[in-house]
């Protein structure tokens, strides 16, 4: 009974560790764009090339537009100030292989860095 027990457990963390993947981006904003339809596309040190994180007018993935505006806001200021950014997403992957534009995945926060 207890090695079915160990076996459940040893099962459930392997399945719970995948589901629960993630990763993050510790990066520098080099550009944020605004566009006149309201989506936010931003350009980083982490990929590269430009990644989209909301839009201002509706949903994105998830993201609300007030969401949105307090993220732009950050990048704007963290751009200026020269402060590093973290970008966290779900899943599995890096940021030299982040999906660009539309197909970028939400993140699931942005914060930054002292």
């Amino acid at each position: 009974m207890k090695s079915f027990y160990i076996l459940g457990l040893f099962i459930f963390s392997f399945f719970s560790t995948n589901v629960l993947a993630s990763f993050h981006c510790t990066v520098d904003v080099q550009r944020v764009l605004v566009y006149a339809a309201g989506e936010i596309n931003i350009l980083h040190t982490g990929r590269g090339d430009f990644t989209n994180i909301c839009n201002l007018n509706s949903d994105w993935k998830g993201i609300k537009p007030l969401t949105c505006a307090m993220w732009t806001s950050l990048l704007q200021n963290a751009q200026v100030n020269e402060q590093k950014v973290i970008f966290y997403y779900p899943g599995e992957g890096s940021c030299k292989e982040l999906a660009t534009y539309s197909s970028t995945p939400a993140p699931v926060y942005i914060g930054t860095i002292k």
